[in-house]
């Protein structure tokens, strides 16, 4: 049975930016297929199964040749990635939630083997208190040395695959590329496709040092304590120059797109409050929207969260004077100092002594309201220190515990 969706992908139709409108997982199967992979591992799990289904359908259609396999687990699919990519193959899975904290085990090899390995999450709670299926940012939980690359819509998405893809080569790093579950997965939008001829000579496949039966090799073998620090120390050094092939990604991608991407985008940051929120994913959106009529306030919008540009957030602070900062973010990290996310920004900006606090929102797949968005600024306005505690969940139902947000 077709996916309809995935017509336009089922021949070399797309001779030029065509206008299409999918979903964001669909979007990212013809982006995926547009870049030649060798080997697709499909473990499908809510909410990104439309991705490897429709990119099932492309293989079937005869216009991808790769070799799409199922595996019986999460774990199995990053593993087998592993070993396809360390053989040669450009290889692409995806996953969520719990697919992603299977595969934990599995992760931090493509990082140590230097293989060009890509993946996609859609972005989901895991399941505590219990199960659920919606959307927060498991993704920030683990931190291995993958790139990753947020995204805010389908466009955003589509594209985010092929970079993704190039950084990966030119990096030697695996990369994933997250966007929002259901908030963008499964989220019908129009968006513009690149011609399939500028998608391949964009993501060239290059060269690399390979597990090759004609010179064999060790793979995977004991390190003993004499030289596994040096080894950890190299991948460190390995990962400096990382933000510059991903910069030099985004402005070659505008070359063939008329896109133009950055690590940060920044939005009405001189305003008069001097405060800033600054957050990623989908709903950066609606933060703008609410700003049409909240004018004191600005918004950093982070698209590059591994490697994360810290230089970049310290001098775009400083810069501009920024003397507050609003994290919102659908992770926590329950009863610790912050969250992934404020932790990250709290790093970056300790340098300037600079007030911020995380707003949790969102979680499960709760609507982040323009509501939630004024008590968080009115809340920040009181704040002068970073002193107390450094982050409230925001919007939480009052219960016969007493239990509530602010």
């Amino acid at each position: 049975m077709s996916v309809e969706p995935m017509n336009p992908f089922f021949s070399e139709i797309v001779g030029e930016q065509k206008r299409l409108t999918m979903t964001g997982n669909y979007a990212v199967a013809g982006a995926v297929s547009q870049t030649d992979p060798d080997v697709i591992c499909a473990f499908p799990i809510t909410p990104q199964t439309q991705s490897v289904e429709g990119l099932s359908d492309v293989v079937n259609h005869g216009f991808l040749k790769a070799a799409f396999v199922n595996v019986e687990s999460e774990l199995a699919a990053m593993s087998y990635s592993t070993a396809a990519c360390a053989a040669g193959a450009r290889t692409f899975t995806a996953t969520a939630s719990q697919g992603y904290l299977l595969m934990q085990e599995a992760l931090p090899m493509p990082v140590g083997w230097r293989l060009p390995l890509t993946m996609m999450i859609s972005a989901r709670a895991f399941n505590s208190p219990n199960l659920s299926i919606w959307n927060s940012w498991e993704f920030t939980l683990a931190d291995y040395g993958w790139n990753a690359l947020v995204s805010e819509n389908v466009q955003e998405t589509y594209d985010a695959a092929i970079i993704s893809s190039k950084i990966a080569e030119d990096s030697l790093f695996p990369t994933m590329f997250v966007h929002d579950g259901f908030i963008i997965s499964h989220s019908a939008q129009n968006y513009w496709a690149l011609p399939h001829a500028d998608v391949m000579k964009y993501t060239p496949k290059k060269k690399r040092h390979t597990i090759n039966v004609e010179k064999p090799g060790t793979w995977g073998g004991i390190v003993t304590p004499s030289y596994f620090m040096e080894g950890r120390r190299g991948l460190d050094k390995a990962k400096e120059p990382v933000l510059g092939i991903i910069e030099n990604a985004y402005r070659e991608f505008e070359k063939i797109s008329g896109r133009a991407y950055h690590h940060i985008e920044c939005f009405n940051l001189d305003a008069p409050s001097k405060i800033a929120f600054i957050t990623m994913g989908s709903m950066c959106g609606n933060i703008l929207s609410w700003m049409e009529k909240n004018k004191d306030y600005g918004l950093i919008k982070i698209r590059t969260w591994r490697p994360f540009p810290f230089e970049e957030i310290q001098k775009i602070v400083s810069d501009h004077g920024i003397e507050k900062l609003i994290v919102l973010e659908k992770d926590d990290a329950l009863n610790n100092i912050l969250p992934q996310v404020g932790s990250a920004v709290a790093t970056a900006t300790y340098p300037l002594g600079t007030t911020l606090r995380s707003f949790i929102v969102g979680l499960g797949g709760r609507d982040v309201t323009k509501d939630e968005f004024t008590t968080a600024a009115k809340k920040m306005e009181t704040i002068n220190d970073m002193k107390g505690k450094l982050y409230y969940y925001l919007g939480v139902r009052k219960t016969k515990g007493n239990l509530e947000g602010i």
